[in-house]
């Protein structure tokens, strides 16, 4: 079922919470309020001083001086007025934090406001009721904490369930092919681009050269820099089996979801971190993440984990329909979350997080509005639709909200002149990758390479070189159908 109406397109009608301006503001305000407590203290200092000195001359003065009152009568008038500033500083302070908080709440009703079905799954308490039948209560009780999230004890439990279904271990290594295929030719910094690539990942749509890109892949592209830097695009779908452990090695599979909102490793994290070890990123070299749905699990589970945070420099990460709310994004990553009012899938930690100065949350409005609750399949089928999202994504390019722009910039910057349209890239046998690459970027070939490997992509030096990008293709071969586990 594919809804539109036309003016839901209107950038305008989203609702956009958080990001960097968000915490600019709040920040900016509680430093007023904590200058105005300073010039409070200060002045009260000062009216402590003139009182005191006005004892003192009080008690040094003549009794028949003249000069004597006056000195009282003037310094007791200016006490007066240095109270009133003082009270009229503590005042402020109050006031400022007053409007802080009030910011803080207009930016969580912002969010709720919004009608459809995703509310429905965040403020109710029904898969926390559940849960407590089985978890010892208490373990999810801090909804406020990612790790504590409903969603995520959820998916442990069902992962204990069915431990018995699914062959060999999340941590397992799998097998890696790459493929190169021809680079994009539109501009890669773009929303709509995002969300096309995310098409092109799930195999909904060709790439520029006909390729259909093969289940269980993700999309690398390279963004080469002026500055014989590089930044790379990793492009991350969705679910594409609802088999627990899918018999053909395909990793998108509903084992890896558990494993993934268990915090534990998956297998398409593996497929991912093989993929940007096969491209030897050095220290000045970016990432950018483009992630759907399940996609979305596991890049932001990597951005949890601390060796991958210190050996790569992701600069951003765009979510669409993905359950962003149920992990801790580090402070200085981006994030854009896309999702729809109807979208349940962003709501499956069961959690609503509070604005974020790294993350920037956008969801649209209900495509088919009260109807929704009628016909909840249909609502869901539509609300989750990559194809929606890339109507939704063109109008995002438009919009003016502050963290949104940011954002953009961010991604921007990270891609550089470079994220401009380019053309197509020559295209090489595809071969199992296989341990590092022998050194950073443009190291060696595919004619250098020892057996079994692949080595790293040419990165060529200067803007403007035509974009490379590869499939890079993994096999979970420890599946309990496929007689491996």
């Amino acid at each position: 079922m594919t809804v539109h109406v036309a003016a839901q397109l209107n950038p305008d009608r989203f609702v956009v919470t958080g990001g960097r301006a968000f915490a600019a503001s709040v920040e900016s305000l509680e430093a007023s309020a904590t200058s105005f407590d300073a010039v409070s203290a200060a002045l009260g200092r000062v009216r402590q001083a003139l009182y005191v000195a006005r004892l003192r001359v009080e008690g040094a003065a003549c009794t028949r001086s003249s000069v004597a009152p006056r000195i009282s009568e003037e310094s007791a008038r200016i006490e007066a007025a240095v109270r009133r500033c003082v009270d009229e500083a503590a005042r402020e302070a109050s006031a400022v934090r007053r409007a802080a908080a009030n910011y803080l709440e207009e930016e969580a009703k912002r969010r709720s406001a919004l009608d459809g079905l995703q509310n429905l799954v965040v403020d109710s308490d029904v898969m926390a009721g559940l849960l407590s039948v089985f978890v010892p209560r208490g373990l999810f009780a801090d909804r406020s904490d990612p790790a504590s999230a409903p969603g995520r004890w959820a998916a442990a439990f069902m992962r204990f369930l069915n431990r018995a279904k699914i062959g060999g271990a999340p941590e397992d290594a799998i097998d890696v092919t790459r493929k190169e295929v021809v680079g994009g030719r539109e501009e890669g910094g773009s929303f709509a681009y995002a969300v096309h690539a995310l098409g092109q990942a799930q195999g909904h749509e060709p790439l520029e050269d006909g390729t259909i890109v093969p289940p269980s892949s993700i999309l690398v592209e390279r963004f080469p820099q002026a500055d014989g830097s590089v930044a790379v695009m990793v492009t991350v779908p969705g679910t594409e089996t609802w088999d627990l452990d899918s018999a053909d090695g395909n990793v998108f599979d509903s084992e890896s979801i558990l494993d993934g909102m268990e915090r534990r490793d998956s297998h398409v994290r593996t497929l991912i971190k093989e993929a940007l070890n096969d491209q030897g990123l050095g220290p000045g070299d970016r990432v950018v993440f483009n992630s759907y749905s399940q996609g979305s699990i596991h890049v932001l589970g990597l951005l949890e984990e601390r060796e991958f945070a210190d050996r790569y420099h992701v600069a951003a990460v765009t979510s669409v329909g993905g359950p962003v709310s149920a992990f801790a994004v580090p402070d200085g990553v981006p994030v854009l979350s896309l999702s729809n009012a109807d979208d349940v899938v962003p709501a499956a930690s069961g959690r609503a997080s509070p604005p974020s100065g790294s993350v920037v949350e956008v969801r649209t409005p209900s495509r088919i509005g009260p109807a929704a609750t009628l016909i909840p399949k249909e609502a869901v089928a539509s609300a989750h639709s990559l194809e929606n999202y890339a109507g939704d994504a063109s109008a995002l390019d438009r919009s003016t909200a502050p963290g949104v722009k940011e954002f953009a910039a961010a991604v921007g910057a990270a891609l550089g002149s470079s994220a401009a349209a380019s053309g197509p890239g020559a295209g090489t046998p595809e071969g199992p990758v296989a341990g590092p690459v022998a050194s950073g970027p443009g190291a060696g070939s595919p004619a250098d390479a020892s057996p079994g490997t692949v080595a790293a992509p040419a990165a060529p030096g200067q803007s403007g070189a035509a974009r490379e990008r590869f499939i890079y293709t993994g096999t979970d071969s420890r599946t309990k159908e496929g007689g491996g586990g």
